[in-house]
């Protein structure tokens, strides 16, 4: 960011800056631990980046987090605080308003790379309210969002704006990345709600949230019902209402339902082939593995020996017949396990 000669360097107190002022509040949140006590120890180092407004106190264009640590931080009394004078760089009131959104544009650190969803399509659109085209939205400001720079990133991320816009969002969605979001486009108006408040009991972002979504698409359209449709199930009701669950149990109980639904023969031969591993009655320290999408002919075990002697126990157990199973050998049950393998 270059400082042109048409910009002044003063020093003002707190008491002639417009808190309230919020339009370029872009990513509002609290200073980190590390600059707030850089704040505590030093001061301001870098001067806030103001703007003249005729007969109204300065508006903030760069600088609303330190600002806000400064008067709600500190132990001065609130005159001392509205006293306490802060570096700024002062925009003339004649710059246009595109030129200082640009500004405010450059002021952003590529480094984040974790902002919100939410606040990234509040910002597209009010640079498309400010007369940014698409193709200038998508060249100069997506990547400094950390986003690739794609005309058809930025018409999902405002379509996605429009369609959330009007809903009470949860704190778990306000969390989410825009490629965490973009995927509720799939869904129509009316299961968003349902969505949000799976959101909330989920509490998964990132690839997990993605994937639970995507095969809860994958049913909805298999069963030909509506996505809310599908989460109003009796089983679905019945893993999310469970308050005794945690949170990682929840997910993946959620996601085998869906799976269940989504891949039925698939889900079967996992079914059976959990069947034939139990009949199997091994030892805990011997395992049986499969390919979990059934791809190719191998079974894996794997065993753990600590001696000569346990992995001749494992051996003579594995040949034997199944323990406490009657007119059952190890042998006819393996047959059929490896049989799953050959299933079309």
């Amino acid at each position: 960011m270059k400082k042109t000669p048409a910009w002044d360097l003063l020093t003002l107190t707190v008491c002639r800056i417009d808190p309230a002022e919020t339009r370029f509040n872009w990513f509002p949140g609290n200073l980190s631990e590390e600059d707030g006590k850089s704040l505590e120890q030093n001061g301001v180092l870098i001067p806030l980046l103001l703007q003249a407004v005729p007969g109204k106190k300065y508006r903030i264009i760069d600088g609303f987090k330190r600002i806000s640590w400064l008067t709600s931080n500190n132990t001065a009394s609130d005159q001392k605080q509205q006293e306490t004078p802060i570096p700024c760089f002062i925009l003339p009131e004649s710059m246009p308003e595109r030129e200082a959104t640009n500004i405010r544009l450059e002021t952003l650190s590529t480094s984040s790379g974790n902002f919100s969803g939410i606040q990234i399509g509040r910002v597209l659109k009010q640079l498309q309210d400010s007369d940014f085209t698409t193709e200038e939205i998508a060249d100069q400001v997506l990547p400094r969002l950390g986003l690739k720079p794609s005309a058809r990133l930025v018409r999902q991320l405002l379509d996605l704006h429009n369609v959330l816009k009007t809903m009470t969002l949860p704190e778990s969605l306000l969390r989410l990345g825009s490629e965490d979001l973009l995927p509720l486009l799939k869904f129509s108006q009316s299961a968003l709600p349902d969505l949000a408040a799976l959101s909330e009991r989920m509490e998964v972002g990132g690839k997990k949230w993605r994937n639970l979504l995507q095969v809860l698409d994958e049913v909805s359209r298999l069963r030909e019902m509506s996505a809310d449709e599908v989460l109003k199930l009796p089983e679905i009701l019945e893993i999310i209402g469970r308050s005794s669950l945690q949170a990682p149990v929840r997910y993946r109980l959620l996601k085998q339902q869906l799976d269940t639904w989504r891949y039925p023969e698939l889900s079967d031969l996992r079914q059976r082939f959990e069947q034939g591993r139990q009949r199997l009655n091994l030892s805990p320290r011997i395992t049986l593995e499969i390919d979990p999408y059934f791809e190719n002919d191998d079974l894996t075990l794997s065993l753990k020996i600590r001696s000569v002697q346990e992995l001749r126990k494992h051996l003579k157990d594995l040949a034997n017949s199944v323990p406490d199973i009657q007119e059952e050998n190890s042998e006819d049950v393996w047959k059929e396990l490896f049989a799953l393998l050959h299933e079309d």
